[in-house]
């Protein structure tokens, strides 16, 4: 009974202490979910820089802005006309689904993150190509998700109070033991007696775990199932689900990358010509194969023709001897099998990358033209794209699409801006 009633204090102040970060936190992922696109702290972006806006703004004129900022423009409030018009009369998004709660736990993050030290922003040196390829996220401080510096510092003060629950439970535990021994010491005497002959007893821990404290050593060993099983499952999932980095399947044709990208210096999009202007890549078809096939042959000393370049001339109908198409001849599909796959729900658009973004191919598929055999080179997991969007910037002044942007960076004294300032990490971006 005493343990358990411990037991119940720290769980108490655990929650507590878990409460007080709860809004801020929430604050961080609303903010990052809908903010960052147009916003940041300490520096203007496409909107103003929202550092002290809490101290600007009353909290009442802060939720209608934000809700909907045409419709309190439109009443004539003279602060919303004022912000209007400072910012080119760039109408803000209207973001009526969020509650008074949320956008107020936005405003408190806001104010935590106006309060810290302002981070410079640092301008990736090495592009797109600079992602790691361990899927990591990136720094553990200022990112998103789970490893932030909300939960950083909640960590940090849950271990402090959580160490001062185990000191504070200790001492009471000393007190009421001596109290126990002196207002009963017989009782106290036998059970000690008792404890230590359990001691020497094999059956010792089985009878302290589960016969004077059933439901404590029940809840223990179901943590302790839960927590190696569950560790066990995390990795799994994070490793081997959907991760398919090294895949090198056997292809029905033996294409060299090495020799033809590399050797032959063939551009990319010469087979993989819709790269830059779809989604897909697109696979070659035969006939792009047979443009130059029809008469490079590669023959061999017995003057027959290649195997693998037989096999281009088996899925047209191509007839090497007569060097023309022959109707007659069955056709057979050259079956190549997928290397690189995202889940349906992840969104991926070629032309974007490698049009505007002018991505190189081996950002993402490793060095191409040095493979006999292509294989997977990155783990294409969630936080390999958000590290390279935080890295990456955005060609704003060679890209009419970004002119306003650019003119506005230009203005503040910018030169540059990261795919994540530009709503990279909003999580529709990819997820729809």
């Amino acid at each position: 009974m005493k343990l358990s009633k411990l037991l119940s204090l720290a769980v108490s102040i655990l929650m507590s202490v878990q409460f007080a970060f709860a809004d801020v936190a929430e604050g961080e992922q609303l903010y990052k979910a809908n903010c960052t696109a147009c916003h940041a702290i300490n520096d203007k972006v496409v909107g103003p820089a929202l550092k002290d806006v809490h101290k600007r703004r009353e909290a009442g004129w802060l939720i209608k802005w934000i809700k909907n900022s045409q419709k309190l423009v439109a009443s004539g409030d003279a602060l919303a006309v004022q912000v209007y018009k400072e910012n080119n009369e760039v109408p803000m998004t209207a973001f009526e689904n969020l509650s008074d709660a949320q956008i107020t736990s936005i405003v408190d993050y806001i104010k935590k993150e106006s309060e810290a030290p302002a981070t410079p922003v640092v301008a990736a040196t090495a592009g797109a190509g600079a992602a790691p390829t361990d899927g990591s996220t990136g720094s553990t401080s200022g990112g998103s998700g789970f490893y932030n510096s909300t939960t950083y510092y909640a960590l940090i003060v849950m271990a402090v109070v959580l160490a001062l629950i185990v000191f504070v439970l200790y001492r009471i535990q000393t007190v009421v033991n001596n109290l126990y021994v002196q207002r009963k010491p017989e009782e106290a005497a036998a059970e000690a007696a008792m404890e230590t002959s359990w001691k020497d007893n094999t059956l010792s821990f089985r009878y302290k775990l589960f016969k004077k404290h059933p439901l404590v050593g029940t809840i223990l060993v179901t943590l302790m199932f839960t927590l190696i099983f569950g560790l066990f499952g995390f990795d799994y999932g994070n490793k081997e689900i959907g991760v398919q980095k090294g895949y090198a399947p056997t292809q029905p044709i033996n294409y060299s990358h090495e020799l033809h990208a590399g050797t032959y210096k063939i551009n990319c999009l010469y087979c993989h010509s819709s790269a830059d202007k779809g989604k897909q890549a697109s696979i070659p078809s035969a006939s792009t194969c047979m443009n130059c096939h029809m008469h490079v042959q590669a023959k061999k000393e017995d003057g027959k023709v290649s195997p693998e370049i037989q096999k281009i001339y088996n899925a047209v109908g191509w007839d090497a001897e007569k060097r023309a198409y022959d109707p007659s001849k069955p056709k057979t599909p050259i079956k190549w099998v997928r290397i690189h796959n995202l889940p349906d729900h992840a969104y991926f658009n070629h032309a974007q990358h490698v049009k505007i973004g002018k991505v190189e191919c081996q950002a993402c598929h490793g060095p191409i033209e040095t493979m006999k055999v292509v294989s997977q080179q990155k783990s294409l997991q969630m936080g390999w794209c958000i590290n390279c969007h935080r890295e990456a910037q955005v060609d704003v002044a060679n890209n009419d699409y970004y002119e306003k942007l650019h003119a506005n960076l230009k203005a503040e004294g910018q030169t540059a801006v990261t795919v994540a300032q530009n709503g990279g990490l909003e999580c529709g971006k990819c997820h729809y």
